[in-house]
């Protein structure tokens, strides 16, 4: 097992985890609704939202799991943080870095895994989004961008946290404002410390300088280091910097600044600090600052910070004025907090309403209605960049604010909203956005040359705003307002930004959710069609898992071939119905199936309801279900009646045969007296007829014989005496009771090869045959003044015999049929060279009864090598 290292920025990436404030906190339903829709989307057991700290990973979302953490040590996310993509791993149990490790070995049982690093707003990556599952798994990269997506949308969370935390320190300040009773200082010591908290910095000051004095007014720090009333010189303190720059001043690291050199961080050592000037009936007062020993690295002062400070500090000046700002300034911070709660809830709304109800139609049409009520808009619409064949954009709307002005745009309104307004015409403010994917604003219509103006008796167009929507770099979509009353601002944008991100994130989950459930409909449709295959195919289908081997599915083929109802062939197991003897064999197809996904032919017999056994041969395929069960779809096929056919096929040619084989012997054996002239000398012409017959008798005896044999072999009848053959002297009589035949052909035969003493397992007379046969093969098919050389050897516990040729050789498109009976590769050389096409169906069957094998080779430089393999018997 390999132990994930640590990365390189591991403190810095810590110090922001721990910022984010989300260790060891309760379950939440936001982070949940994102893992179930993970657990949902790609069908796994488990989902998590896992943080990596020191020693662990924690998970602050998890299903399907019921431990809330494990030791980072075995984690898998503790790989993952150091990847900058999604880190995938297909089969944990193949995999060198996990197969031992304890999490695949032992529960949860990992078989694969894919995590989605979860990256700070700093860039540190803090944890993962994860799917896991207990089997191996490889994932799409459709489903890569899925994930990164939910992963997106969970970073997003953990900012959106980081914003709440900024919201409930205004909600804090709020309620300062709002209890205006007792002693102002104590006020202000109440909101130096929910700034020292929300900033979490020990120092919070609130100071009076005059002159070159800076005194404390009030305070917080830790206890002993300040006290209310302190003084310093202005020029030992931020504060003189403060006052120069007449903003907020932040300085995360003072050592790696340009005031490295003040006097303040060589008295007091203080890192971090961020002040604020403060104004008292518009005369600059003192400051407001926070600082700390510790430098605000990595993740230094947030946009949030600047403006909690902004805030903070006007608060601090109204109530140095004695109250008398404090309802104007109230009203500034419960606006601005009202505005990020309205974007935060759309965003939140507009969430939930699509997770709950991704089908529905109203889930584009509330959002917008939110996002109209947000920014006071009259009308809107939200709408898809869709292409046409040739690549040109239009837009088609998800939602679309009912404009209609008559009776006509009421229908057209009516019959196409449900399915989306599509617009073509881009010559307009929309188009625009469209081209070019960049925001358009423009609050007068009447005189932007953008506008293409509207039908007559449209409602009057004021203003308009229309944003791009982007989905990561993709422009996928856009959002059009109008008809704000006070017309729109390019603050707006920066506004609706979480809310575009959001819509981008629908649009691409509603696409995809389109894309599957036409899938879904093309696999039914595709079922269908393979049902009625299935229902109507002549021969038997069956459906087993295999590892129980219980019946699941058959069709009517099969139950009209073993006899059964369909009710108790479900009831069975393959095993139940397959005689005993065929157990070997059975496993040995088990094994093919399992290593090569199929088997078959495999022709075996089957147990029908009546206890008969019936003839078959099966095909299998190996397939998962959706929950990875492994099945069996097995093709039968009832053989009786071709079995029947056969056996009426072999008596008919056997009872022939032997019919005529009697008159044959006769008739040949007469007309090679007559052609020895026992009845006297024959006329030249008559003589010649004689000898045509006298052939011909001779290859139709050794055609009837050929089938004889054929017909011993295949229904067993014939006999085999096996004992160990010295080969060389029984080829080498072969070899010799053939030379009479190869001088007829003009051709050598001679005996090669350097095992002189190899012995063998065989029935001689039947090995004598396979020899004989191969070699006048040879003889017949090799050139005139060709050599056959047979030559024997060993292989790998084998004696082999083999007969070579250097003649015509065998078509390639014929070697596939080599060994068939009546096999011949050209009609007009088997005319010439003579032969039954039975010989090597007879050789075959004769070395598969001797326990060999039998096989073909081309020969070097051209010709035919044929061998026979028979076990090797060891010398005495």
């Amino acid at each position: 097992m390999k132990t994930p290292e640590l990365p390189a920025n591991e403190t810095a990436r810590l110090h922001s985890l721990r910022a984010t404030g989300l260790l060891d906190t309760p379950a939440d339903e936001c982070f949940d609704r994102l893992t179930r829709l993970a657990q949902g989307i790609f069908g796994v057991k488990i989902a998590l939202v896992s943080l990596v700290d020191e020693k662990r990973q924690w998970f602050k979302s998890c299903q399907g799991l019921e431990v809330r953490e494990t030791s980072r040590d075995i984690s898998f996310c503790g790989h993952s943080i150091l990847q900058d993509q999604i880190f995938v791993v297909p089969n944990t149990r193949e995999d060198e870095r996990f197969r031992d490790n304890p999490l695949v070995t032992g529960s949860p049982w990992i078989g694969c895994y894919a995590g989605a690093p979860l990256v700070s707003p700093d860039g540190f990556a803090l944890g993962t989004l994860c799917i896991i599952d207990d089997k191996p798994r490889e994932f799409s990269a459709t489903q890569l961008r899925q994930l990164r997506d939910l992963a997106d949308c969970v970073e997003e969370e953990i900012r959106h946290r980081q914003r709440k935390r900024y919201y409930r320190a205004l909600e804090q300040l709020s309620l300062l404002r709002n209890d205006s009773r007792g002693d102002p200082r104590e006020h202000l010591r109440a909101g130096l410390q929910l700034g020292c908290e929300y900033l979490r910095l020990p120092f919070g000051i609130v100071s009076h300088i005059r002159d070159d004095d800076y005194r404390v007014v009030v305070q917080v720090s830790p206890p002993g280091a300040l006290a209310d009333g302190q003084t310093f010189s202005l020029k030992d303190t931020y504060c003189a910097l403060t006052l120069q720059e007449n903003k907020v001043l932040a300085i995360d690291h003072m050592a790696g600044s340009r005031y490295a050199s003040h006097p303040c961080y060589r008295q007091f050592g203080l890192e971090s600090y961020i002040g604020i000037s403060l104004q008292v009936a518009g005369r600059c007062y003192g400051t407001l600052n926070f600082s700390s020993p510790d430098a605000r690295t990595p993740t230094g002062f947030s946009d949030f910070d600047y403006e909690f400070v902004q805030l903070l500090a006007r608060w601090v000046s109204f109530l140095l004025e004695r109250w008398v700002s404090f309802l104007l300034e109230r009203w500034e911070v419960d606006t601005e907090l009202m505005r990020y709660r309205q974007v935060e809830q759309a965003v939140a709304q507009a969430q939930a309403s699509f997770i709950n109800r991704p089908e529905h139609p109203q889930a584009f049409a509330e959002l917008l209605e939110e996002i109209l009520h947000f920014t006071g808009s009259e009308y809107g619409f939200i709408g898809e960049i869709l292409h046409d064949g040739d690549g040109s954009p239009y837009l088609k709307t998800n939602t679309i604010t009912n404009l209609a002005w008559n009776e006509a745009s009421r229908r057209f309104y009516e019959d196409n909203i449900a399915e989306g307004l599509e617009f073509r015409n881009l010559d307009n403010l929309f188009g625009s956005v469209i081209a070019t994917g960049q925001p358009v604003l423009s609050n007068r219509l009447a005189d932007d040359t953008r506008s293409s103006g509207t039908p007559e008796g449209h409602p009057t167009i004021q203003n308009f705003l229309g944003l791009p929507i982007y989905h990561g770099n993709q422009f996928v979509g856009m959002m059009g307002l109008a008809n704000r009353a006070e017309g729109y601002e390019k603050s707006m944008m920066e506004d609706l930004a979480p809310l575009l991100r959001t819509v981008g994130q629908l649009m691409e989950a509603s696409r995809v959710q389109r894309q599957q459930r036409a899938s879904e409909l093309s696999l039914k449709r595709s079922e269908a069609r393979l049902r009625g295959l299935f229902e109507l195919s002549p021969v038997g289908i069956a459906l087993n898992e295999l590892d129980s081997g219980r019946f699941l599915e058959v069709n009517d083929a099969y139950l009209v071939s073993s006899g059964y109802s369909r009710a108790e062939l479900l009831a069975l197991e393959y095993r139940d119905i397959t005689p005993g003897e065929y157990g070997a064999e059975d496993a040995i197809q088990r094994e093919i199936l399992i290593s090569k996904g199929q088997f078959g032919p495999y022709e075996k017999e089957l147990i029908r309801k009546d206890g008969s056994h019936y003839p078959v041969i099966i095909y299998g395929m190996l397939v998962e279900d959706a929950s990875g069960r492994r099945l069996i779809w097995s093709i039968i096929e009832d053989i009786s009646e071709r079995k029947r056919l056969a056996v009426m096929q072999r008596e008919f040619v056997s009872t022939v045969s032997h019919e005529l084989r009697t008159p044959l012997t006769a008739i040949s054996a007469a007309l090679a007296m007559v052609s020895k002239g026992v009845a006297g000398a024959l006329p030249v012409q008559a003589e010649t007829m004689i000898g045509l017959a006298l052939r011909n008798s001779e290859r139709l005896q050794e055609l009837i014989d050929d089938i004889l044999d054929m017909e011993k072999l295949v229904a067993g009848k014939m006999s085999f005496r096996f004992e160990t053959c010295a080969l060389v002297p029984l080829l080498s009589r072969v070899i010799e009771d053939n030379h009479s035949y190869a001088e007829r052909f003009s051709v050598r035969c001679e005996l090669a090869g350097d095992a002189p003493d190899i012995r063998a397992m065989a029935d001689p007379k039947r090995l004598t045959q396979v020899v004989a046969n191969l070699l006048s093969n040879a003889i017949k098919f090799s050139h005139e003044g060709g050599v056959v050389q047979v030559r024997v050897t060993r292989e790998d516990g084998y004696a082999r015999v083999a007969v070579i040729d250097h003649g015509v050789g065998v078509p390639e498109n014929f070697q596939h049929r080599l060994f068939g009976a009546f096999a011949q590769a050209d009609g007009s050389d088997s005319r010439r060279v003579g032969g039954t096409g039975l010989g090597l169906a007879i050789s075959k069957k004769l070395a598969d009864k001797m326990n060999g094998r039998i096989g073909y080779c081309n020969t070097d430089g051209g010709g035919a090598t044929f061998y026979i393999d028979l076990p090797e018997v060891s010398a005495p």
